[in-house]
């Protein structure tokens, strides 16, 4: 453990903490201003990919002409540039996938004293996880905090290794990884299925709901995303493909990003205050703002057969 973290009786103390952002999209960049806010100012961020015309109206920090720029590097330019009142902030941007991050940049986890999480895939967050969890001792793990949103639903949670479950150990929980950010799938589809998705989106519903009108929408989604994928050169999108397909988009709304964003800095806060590593802690918040504004937090226990977890 970092002694430079041990005490923190003073919010200025939390400015000596380092930490790893990875993933700047539409939380990661709300997770940035609440950990500028809070007083953090040792700040590494982390992510691949590009700044598109979408993302100016959902994601702070990025304006016209910032499109086709690493996302990283300009969000740590403008970020510094907005915030020039925080003394001694000091944002270090990496453009990286998380799998070769570390490799390529010669840096180890242990570099961190916490690591937060604003993927938006499984893929990605079992790879952050599999990283933090297969350090060489308990000396060595920072504390993971993982966090999601879809629609007006979110989640955070806390993984601390060798006390709480880790990502692996829920991965039963979740359902098919055929959800897609709508800024992706609009100016960078990549595959069959990111075409589809946005044509499900573009799509007018009708007002009727029979099994004609199935049939007529799922032909129509079928011919929105061939042209979509037409004009990205991408090939593969089929009718039997669209059926699959239909019915897992998910919008993304600032409002659920900013809650989210700021359960999972304020979970940081208290872990590094000492709050927060009972052994019975309650590691998983999840937030409901579909039918209401409800939100509860559980604990969620080891799975006796992770790969990473189990003794």
């Amino acid at each position: 453990m970092n002694s430079e973290c041990k005490t923190l009786e003073k919010d200025i103390g939390l400015a000596y903490c380092k930490v790893l952002l990875v993933g700047v999209g539409g939380i990661g960049t709300e997770i940035l201003r609440c950990l500028i806010f809070s007083g953090f100012r040792r700040i590494d961020i982390v992510d691949y990919d590009y700044v598109e015309v979408s993302n100016i109206s959902r994601q702070l920090f990025f304006n016209l002409g910032d499109e086709g720029k690493s996302k990283v590097h300009v969000l740590a330019a403008n970020a510094t540039n907005h915030f020039k009142s925080a003394k001694g902030l000091e944002i270090k941007p990496f453009h990286s996938d998380i799998s070769d991050f570390f490799s390529k940049f010669n840096v180890t986890p242990s570099d961190y004293k916490i690591i937060l999480s604003g993927l938006d895939n499984i893929h990605a967050r079992r790879t952050l996880n599999a990283i933090v969890m297969t350090q060489s001792s308990p000396q060595a793990y920072p504390i993971l905090l993982d966090s999601g949103t879809e629609g007006f639903n979110g989640h955070s949670r806390i993984i601390i290794p060798g006390e709480t479950s880790c990502y692996e150990c829920t991965m039963g929980l979740n359902v098919q990884d055929t959800n897609f950010p709508l800024c992706e799938i609009k100016e960078f589809p990549r595959t069959p299925i990111h075409c589809i998705a946005y044509a499900n989106f573009i799509y007018e519903e009708d007002e009727q709901d029979n099994e004609e009108c199935k049939n007529h929408k799922i032909l129509k989604i079928y011919q929105l995303a061939q042209e979509h994928a037409k004009s990205f050169g991408i090939q593969g999108v089929t009718l039997e493909l669209t059926k699959q397909i239909i019915g897992n988009i998910f919008p993304t709304l600032l409002s659920t990003n900013t809650i989210i964003a700021s359960s999972v800095v304020s979970q940081a806060i208290k872990y590094l205050r000492g709050s927060g590593q009972a052994k019975n802690l309650k590691n998983y918040f999840m937030y409901y703002g579909q039918t209401g504004i409800y939100s509860s937090c559980f604990e969620i226990h080891k799975d006796e057969n992770c790969i990473f977890c189990k003794i």
